[in-house]
């Protein structure tokens, strides 16, 4: 009679032990990472720990800010050679609008009016995916540009920063009016235009 009675309380205690843990599992703890209950992550983010995780070409708190609108707009461009195979080029300067455009994605934009020529259009700007401020230019579709000869190198880049700026510098090789090739390197500052 008293093994039984050793096996009854041996099986209580096992279910109580049993019953506190999972309560204790189950409860929320205070320290612990928040919920996701009532976060919506727009555009196909998800939620973890009670943040949204967004996709590249999105940001925000939601993932409901597409990363390229920083980009889009009018923009004033001061641009000036700061390298050249011909002297004479470096440290000449000039002054125009570019328009940035939205694309079918997130991550790229058109800049259309490049170098102030309004035939230079829909060269695409490529946001990076880990720094959504920094983005690169095509260098393999040129194509509007090539009627004048006019390429764009590798290691065309910009930033956009925390004055609400974008400085690029961009390389190009371009045929001369007195056909031969040249290759510069030009600084742009673009601050945002006022109509």
């Amino acid at each position: 009679m008293l093994s039984k009675r050793s096996n009854i309380i041996i099986a209580v205690m096992g279910a109580v032990f049993s019953f506190l843990s999972v309560a204790y599992v189950s409860c929320t703890k205070v320290g612990t990472s928040p919920s996701c209950n009532g976060v919506v992550c727009k555009n196909s983010g998800y939620c973890n720990r009670g943040q949204c995780v967004c996709p590249t070409g999105y940001e925000g708190t939601d993932c409901g800010v597409a990363s390229v609108s920083k980009f889009i707009g009018a923009w004033d461009v001061k641009q000036l050679v700061t390298g050249s195979d011909t002297l004479s080029a470096i440290g000449r300067d000039s002054s125009y609008i570019v328009f940035l455009k939205n694309t079918a994605t997130p991550t790229t934009f058109f800049i259309d009016n490049f170098l102030g020529n309004p035939h230079y259009n829909q060269l695409i700007g490529t946001i990076d995916s880990v720094n959504t401020g920094n983005f690169v230019l095509d260098t393999l579709r040129d194509i509007n540009m090539q009627a004048d000869k006019v390429f764009i190198r590798l290691n065309s880049k910009g930033s956009y920063n925390a004055n609400g700026q974008i400085t690029a510098t961009v390389i190009l090789r371009h045929l001369t009016p007195t056909y031969n090739w040249q290759v510069d390197t030009l600084a742009l500052v673009l601050k945002r235009h006022n109509f």
